[in-house]
């Protein structure tokens, strides 16, 4: 309990950099478009930046079976949200783009920054499995899902900059190689930017929101719902039912994390697949989902740890 509510205050104080992004867009000083420059920022930098810098701790067996638990869990936890909105969206007659958004998560811009506050810098590190598992099934599956004329590209996959630095990283990290200090000093200053740059985008973008139009389709609060609680109960339930947190109590921290990968708000890539690929009302539902979902994620985040915490 005691941590769900440390959650909630770092998810209040996240809030308020959103706050400050939303006021200086609608204070006419800057304009939402601008938020692109933060945004390749993030995925060109900081981003790959964390992520080096999150493999620059010491090699040893507890870490590297973690890494394989946050793999193998990150792997699972895909797999299911996958067939579950094969399902429900044959049954609901979900589009493309409501199926994606409960899908795949923003388990890098929004995890990192938290984790990092909550558990360490050190334990950012496991952040990375869910950031590797995500970003192959986004350009495999996602690309399929949204743009049917598209085919899978390996070459998209190995040339995300997220990529090449997880890649960078646990080279280093088998390697046991560690990077100059003043170089390491400057990837981890660089890093530390990253949850204030993030809410500063998310805020902007936010700032050039009609709400009343992005919150007056209903089908979309279920779409927010299977994301952010059901998908996540569905998860939690069956690290429960495996008992692997009771067998492997290290586990336990690095399943946490996944599970916050897995119940957070929608994956901006999301959007930005539909407004490449997306028809009708797409991008628009695309984007109105987002913002509701980091909205919600303030009050349901907590709440899906919370129960992690007692059932796992």
């Amino acid at each position: 309990m005691e941590l769900s509510l440390l959650l909630m205050k770092q998810i209040l104080s996240m809030a308020l950099m959103i706050l400050m992004g939303f006021t200086v867009v609608r204070a006419g000083i800057l304009k939402t478009e601008q938020s692109s420059v933060l945004s390749a920022l993030v995925i060109y930098l900081i981003a790959p930046c964390t992520e080096i810098s999150a493999f620059q701790v010491e090699y040893n067996s507890d870490r590297l079976q973690g890494l394989v638990i946050a793999t193998v869990a990150a792997a699972i936890a895909h797999l299911i949200f996958i067939t579950l909105s094969r399902i429900f969206g044959d049954l609901l007659k979900l589009s493309s783009v409501e199926r994606a958004s409960m899908i795949y998560s923003n388990g890098a811009n929004l995890i990192i920054p938290l984790v990092s506050a909550l558990l360490g810098e050190d334990m950012v590190f496991y952040t990375c499995a869910f950031i590797a598992v995500q970003n192959t099934c986004m350009w495999t599956h996602g690309v399929c899902l949204m743009n049917k004329r598209e085919k899978p590209s390996v070459k998209k996959i190995l040339l995300n900059p997220n990529m090449i630095a997880i890649i960078a990283g646990a080279i280093m990290f088998f390697a046991r190689i560690s990077l100059p200090p003043i170089v390491d000093t400057t990837v981890a200053n660089v890093a530390a930017s990253l949850g204030a740059v993030c809410m500063f985008m998310i805020g902007m973008v936010m700032g050039g929101v009609n709400f009343k139009e992005a919150f007056s389709k209903l089908r979309l609060y279920g779409v927010c719902f299977g994301r952010l609680i059901a998908y996540p109960m569905i998860f939690i339930l069956l690290i429960s039912l495996s008992g692997i947190t009771r067998r492997i109590p290290e586990a336990r921290q690095v399943l946490m994390i996944t599970t916050m990968a897995a119940c957070a708000p929608v994956a901006v890539s999301v959007t930005q697949f539909a407004n490449l690929w997306g028809e009708g009302d797409d991008p628009k539902d695309a984007g109105s989902i987002n913002v509701m979902s980091v909205l919600f994620c303030i009050v349901t985040m907590p709440f899906i740890i919370w129960i992690y915490q007692i059932i796992c």
